[in-house]
């Protein structure tokens, strides 16, 4: 973490150097990421509609109900793997899943998702993805034991962008009635976003080839748009009942492409008219961390790198409460 201040906040800059940092780390603590027990199954018919399911040898159940935590990882829109091959001796992003699923009893599954370009992914495509990997929970269930479900989605960068828009775009409305706001066996109660570009009004201008395939208009569907757009069709409603949210941004994390950005949404969230919604979110920092290094800290064994892990899991249990 100390060798991080010096490579700047510039996401295209910082990705291989902060890999590198954490790379011989996580090697060294492979075993004990690698002895999780994980399972690969498809839910959706394109190649990449798969996931990996990570399982906790002692689910934390409470309430006759257990914890999943969905993570969707980041990439710029273009990149990214549920597990990246050939980085940290294939410990990334096994780390996530190994972290809470051994330290604190969480099922974890990581999706892959249509990627622009390679896979001729289209808004809202990233939703559709978030939204058929929780239909296929409702259908199959996951984990040990036939309890009901706690249900968490934590999305990175471009992963969070597509939560959002699940949670936001009207054409997921049926699946977010069927997790939200009832007594549902699978119950979706919180949405950690970490380090989000929650709009792209400063956006590097080498990203903007890419939001112009992606997008027909990013002002108008990035998170924030969505959000002005669901608070204005909803008016005092709590449109997301039931749930509550966690934004989470490193301490270097860029200030024009991300902080900024988290500034705008917040404030947006802060005039909706329905308080319920209002207080359900709330806001953390991890200390140290760039926008990169989040993803590979975990499974370190430091306690002030994996700090940022405790504190999503604090926001969960106490969601559950």
């Amino acid at each position: 973490m100390d060798k991080l201040p010096p490579l700047g906040t510039n996401i295209g800059q910082i990705v291989g150097p902060t890999f590198g940092i954490y790379s011989d780390i996580l090697k060294a603590n492979a075993s004990t990421i690698k002895s999780t027990k994980c399972e690969e199954f498809s839910y959706g018919p394109h190649d990449r509609q798969k996931l990996d399911v990570y399982y906790p040898s002692s689910p934390n159940k409470s309430n006759d109900r257990r914890p999943v935590l969905i993570f969707c990882y980041g990439g710029g829109l273009v990149r990214g793997n549920k597990a990246l091959r050939g980085l940290a001796d294939d410990t990334v992003h096994a780390n996530i899943g190994s972290f809470f699923a051994q330290k604190y009893g969480y099922t974890v599954i990581i999706p892959d998702y249509r990627l622009v370009g390679s896979h001729d992914a289209k808004f809202p495509s990233g939703g559709e993805d978030v939204a058929l990997v929780l239909e296929w929970i409702c259908k199959n269930g996951v984990g040990q034991g036939s309890e009901a479900i706690d249900l968490f989605l934590m999305g990175n960068s471009a992963g969070g962008v597509h939560q959002s828009t699940f949670l936001l775009h009207p054409s997921f409305a049926s699946t977010r009635e069927k997790v939200t706001g009832g007594s549902s066996s699978v119950r979706l109660l919180g949405n950690i976003l970490l380090s989000v570009p929650f709009d792209f009004q400063a956006t590097d201008p080498s990203r903007l080839d890419v939001l112009h395939t992606y997008y027909d208009d990013y002002n108008t569907e990035c998170p924030l748009g969505l959000l002005e757009s669901a608070a204005q069709q909803h008016s005092n409603s709590n449109f997301l009942p039931g749930m509550c949210f966690f934004t989470l941004n490193g301490e270097l994390d860029p200030e024009d492409e991300i902080l900024q950005p988290r500034e705008r949404f917040l404030n947006a969230w802060n005039k909706i008219g329905n308080a319920e919604l209002r207080n359900a979110m709330s806001e953390g920092e991890m200390k140290g961390h760039n926008h990169i290094s989040p993803c590979v800290s975990l499974g370190t064994a430091i306690e002030r790198e994996e700090e940022w892990g405790h504190q999503v899991a604090s926001f969960c249990e106490g969601s559950r409460k």
